[in-house]
């Protein structure tokens, strides 16, 4: 009898085995016939409607469709893969990796928050009545709870219209502003305060674009971590770009630390190209005019290391963290990887509490640049950022360019000369002497022209700062917010 009981649970459980059900991207050989491709961009042409209905006569219901991707996404079990595999019009399938996550927050409260629009001097934007009016940003987060309670918020979630918002986790609740603390479902309000929000009863700005227009994706679930969130991400990117959005800031990425570690990134996926939202990205800034900020991550200090999906997409922005006394790499603050053939992150700004909210200042910052300069290409944005960053333009992995600079932004939106605030020198010895000034002065040693090996707070005296090699390094950055010095070892 015991025997009888354990094949009846044994085949019990196989059966639920063989029937467990995860989503795949489905990926098409081709779209429309030829002759349309003429008429609009590939991009844009909508999926083979055959296929889909080949697929939804199989009892493959679609759950998303990504036009930029050429693919869907579908739940099925690995009994199932090889009738997939054997369809005439499917090109590849691959698995969805475990749901997306707030991987750049931490718990940590608002003081000290607005120290990044002291260190971008966007007191000088400001200043010129620049706050983003005129300018669409889509917001791509977990939760946006209590934003209509937010005083700084108030003036912007009324004029949130339903059609701005867009919930891919439960498409029946479409209040905004629902949800549970608990989950971080106010992550989202969070970034949106850092991005817009504006106080009037104390005159205060928590972000730079406090008159632009918002649209806001929930795409993560904080209750439960389960597989694929990533097509939800990508479906809020394809949408916003529907409704005319060029400048988008998320805050969500993957890494590590899934429930399976077999679902895990690893360091090497982090290659600008594998995976399906990093590709999405790269679409979004390469051929969709759109500027994506992206934080970077919160993995600097722990074994992963090296900046989360889809911040390695290359034409984005992420951004990592800086301390505000002292303009060195946060401790958390991932860092770009070595096989990377361009500089991540890219820029960088002051944030105690995680990169997710560097991000939103950035995108703040930006819509202002854009809303002086309404002609600017995304690209021509990117490297005026870049410019204006105290880094240039020697970058590193650890903060990309550095900190932008209002004030140099707007020189060069105006094609107006910068001061030339860099040089380079070559060092015979073991250590040289400089004549550098400040008490935030930050070096950074590298083994190449941007891989850091690390770095150290530098402490002069009378005007006068030693600079020693450390092992191994064939260049060290000597940098203050206002000069930058490359050394060459020989």
């Amino acid at each position: 009898m015991g025997k009888s009981y354990l094949h009846i649970f044994l085949f019990l459980f196989l059966a639920a085995e063989s029937g467990a059900q995860q989503k795949y991207w489905i990926y098409f050989k081709d779209k429309t016939p030829a002759e349309s491709l003429s008429a609009t961009d590939y991009y844009d042409l909508p999926l083979s409607k055959s296929y889909l209905d080949s697929l939804t006569s199989l009892s493959f219901p679609v759950i998303h469709q990504s036009k930029w991707l050429n693919a869907v996404s579908i739940a099925a079990s690995d009994h199932q893969l090889p009738l997939l595999e054997s369809l005439g019009f499917v090109e590849k399938i691959q698995p969805l990796n475990a749901g997306l996550r707030v991987r750049s927050y931490l718990q940590h409260t608002d003081a000290g928050q607005a120290h990044a629009l002291q260190q971008l001097h966007a007191d000088t934007l400001i200043a010129l009545g620049l706050h983003g009016k005129g300018i669409k940003i889509g917001i791509i987060d977990g939760g946006f709870l209590d934003a209509d309670k937010e005083e700084p918020l108030i003036h912007l979630s009324k004029k949130l219209a339903p059609s701005y918002y867009y919930n891919f986790i439960e498409e029946d609740i479409r209040d905004p502003f629902t949800g549970s603390r608990k989950y971080d479902d106010d992550h989202g309000t969070k970034v949106w305060r850092l991005i817009g929000g504006y106080s009037n009863d104390h005159n205060k700005h928590f972000g730079l674009a406090s008159q632009s227009t918002y649209y806001l994706a929930r795409t993560d679930q904080g209750d439960r971590e389960y597989r694929g969130e990533e097509d939800y991400w990508i479906a809020a990117l394809e949408w916003m770009h529907d409704h005319g959005i060029r400048l988008v800031n998320s805050s969500l990425g993957y890494s590590n630390g899934y429930d399976n570690p077999d679902e895990n990134y690893l360091p090497k996926d982090v290659d600008g190209r594998s995976a399906a939202i990093t590709q999405a990205a790269n679409i979004a800034a390469k051929e969709k005019n759109m500027i994506l900020v992206v934080a970077a991550g919160n993995d600097g200090g722990n074994e992963f290391g090296v900046i989360s999906i889809p911040a390695d997409a290359e034409g984005i922005l992420a951004v990592g963290a800086t301390g505000f006394l002292h303009w060195k790499r946060q401790g958390y603050s991932s860092v770009g990887p070595d096989a990377l053939p361009y500089v991540k992150p890219e820029i960088a700004c002051f944030s105690g509490r995680g990169t997710s909210f560097s991000a939103p200042v950035i995108t703040g910052l930006i819509a202002s640049v854009i809303q002086e300069c309404p002609a600017i290409s995304s690209r021509e944005v990117i490297e005026i950022i870049k410019r204006s960053s105290h880094l240039y333009p020697y970058p590193n992995n650890y903060l990309g360019y550095g900190v932008p600079d209002a004030r140099k932004i707007l020189r060069l939106i105006n094609q107006m000369e910068i001061p030339l605030t860099h040089m380079e020198v070559l060092a015979t010895a073991d250590s040289i002497k400089l004549d550098v000034a400040g008490l935030n002065t930050v070096i950074f040693h590298k083994k190449d022209k941007t891989q850091v090996i690390s770095q150290e707070i530098g402490k002069s005296r009378r005007n006068k700062l030693i600079v020693h090699r450390v092992d191994n390094a064939k260049f060290s950055t000597v940098a203050t917010p206002e000069r930058v010095i490359e050394i060459k070892w020989l």
